[in-house]
């Protein structure tokens, strides 16, 4: 999966199986991370009829929780559990306090980054202060250490252009029109 993005549906119950027994022994925080993903990887899988993705996200949710009471520093724990409320359309408060987590836990995470604004900025407008702040120095760090990927997220649509200008119109100017001009136009 970590190889190529493509899961292997059939062997998820099997696997998930092996969680719960590897739990029943040693109740480790890693086991129900471990479960809480395979039960986001089901969740993914769009041919399966949505009652059962929605409770594959739920699970992921419970798993995750479980996980996070053991050892609550995981920011890809507190991530999934955001992105599954986003899924489930939990009320936004719910949905950003995990992303928020997913911050806190693990600020300079480079391999989260994109996804983190990618649902921040569908976020953004339900966003207090400090959470507004929180995007606004994920976008600064994601194009100080990732500038191609930025501006591919941005190019490609996946990361919401109007929302991240927003965010640099005031205090970052500068950065925006480095932004605009790698993008190869305004940030709209």
């Amino acid at each position: 999966y970590y190889d190529k993005g493509e899961p292997q549906y059939a062997q998820l119950e099997g696997l998930r199986e092996r969680a719960r027994q590897a739990i029943g022994i040693n109740p480790h925080h890693r086991y129900y991370d471990g479960l809480s993903l395979l039960h986001f990887i089901s969740a993914a899988d769009s041919n399966s009829p949505l009652f059962q993705r929605r409770g594959q996200f739920e699970q992921s949710i419970t798993a995750a929780e479980a996980s996070l009471d053991r050892a609550p520093s995981q920011p890809r724990t507190w991530l999934r559990i955001a992105q599954a409320r986003s899924w489930l359309r939990y009320p936004p408060e719910q949905v950003i306090d995990a992303l928020k987590m997913a911050i806190y836990t693990g600020r300079v995470e480079p391999s989260l980054f994109m996804t983190r604004l990618t649902l921040g900025l569908a976020y953004l407008s339900r966003m207090d202060s400090e959470g507004t702040a929180m995007m606004r120095d994920q976008v600064l760090l994601a194009w100080k250490m990732q500038p191609r990927q930025l501006v591919q997220e941005l190019k490609t649509g996946r990361l919401r252009a109007a929302p991240l200008a927003s965010l640099l119109s005031e205090a970052h100017q500068t950065v925006l029109a480095e932004i605009e001009e790698a993008a190869g136009g305004p940030v709209r």
